[in-house]
């Protein structure tokens, strides 16, 4: 319906354009409805929502190509991973259909390719993840603000204190009251640098410093094992993880960010004095 309710929209917001006022959509013997009458009902119903999203849909559209074949095969991919349970999933995120869901997801991957266009992800790191993926590591860290403070509980556990210990007197993180104990984990599981130094240690060691988006870390890897799961070749799999990676490189914050540029830099101008103020917030904080 939520998509229904766009494309009607966007086509009314063509026609009054091109036509008369007073145009008739709806005669009836109790009265008629104008296409003007129509349009307005519309907009103050659904107007700020629709337009918003119709027009970003058209910017990003316009500087980046998403194609349907990509669509297709990412989509039923999804439906391959979920089986039966795809059309519980839809319903349970308030999709009535499929192709509700495809507008979705395709106006998802517009804002996925905006966000990380000017990234990049190494071939190195993409066949890291997909190895680590067959392995699970079992961790403790510290966690801590600054790489001075993280350098000086190394220096403590190299002159015999516990780690555990450490991570209780330390640690910032919920794991502090468990002694840093993270469990096993695998690839994909820790962000990028976390992971790239956990396996890499060897049973036993500590790590140097990491740090990562949420601070500074101390690693201490305490077993390495086998994960249970049989994964699909490198070469199909090579792609999803490189997304992976990228995505994981972005935070929800960074993506409105980048998002909000995209459409300052398309010089937008809402022609309708109602509606004219929805990308006020994106224009108030390029001027700040």
């Amino acid at each position: 319906m939520k998509k229904l309710i766009v494309l009607l929209f966007a086509s009314i917001l063509v026609i009054t354009a091109c036509q008369s006022d007073e145009e008739v959509v709806v005669e009836s013997q109790s009265g008629d409805i104008t296409k003007d009458e129509f349009y307005n009902e519309l907009k103050e119903r659904h107007g700020e929502e629709v337009l918003e999203q119709i027009t970003k849909e058209m910017v990003l559209e316009s500087q980046y190509d998403v194609s349907q074949e990509e669509i297709d095969q990412d989509i039923e991919e999804f439906k391959s991973q979920l089986g039966p349970q795809f059309e519980q999933f839809l319903a349970q995120q308030g999709y009535e259909n499929e192709e509700d869901f495809r507008n979705d997801f395709y106006m998802s991957q517009l804002e996925f390719k905006a966000a990380t266009d000017d990234l990049d992800v190494s071939d190195e790191d993409v066949r890291m993840r997909y190895e680590n993926m067959q392995q699970e590591v079992k961790a403790r860290h510290i966690l801590v603000e600054d790489q001075s403070t993280a350098e000086e509980v190394i220096q403590e556990y190299e002159d015999g204190q516990e780690f555990a210990a450490l991570a209780e007197e330390y640690s910032t993180d919920g794991s502090a009251s468990s002694g840093g104990d993270l469990g096993y984990f695998t690839g994909g599981d820790m962000v990028l640098p976390f992971e790239r130094a956990a396996f890499s240690l060897d049973v036993g060691e500590i790590s140097e410093p990491v740090e990562t988006q949420h601070g500074w870390h101390v690693i201490l890897v305490e077993d390495k094992r086998e994960a249970d799961v049989e994964l699909d070749s490198f070469e199909n799999m090579e792609s999803q993880i490189r997304e992976s990676l990228l995505a994981s490189q972005v935070s929800q914050d960074e993506l409105n960010s980048i998002i909000d540029e995209v459409m300052n830099e398309a010089d937008v101008s809402i022609q309708d004095d109602d509606l004219d103020h929805i990308f006020d917030s994106e224009n108030e904080s390029e001027d700040e």
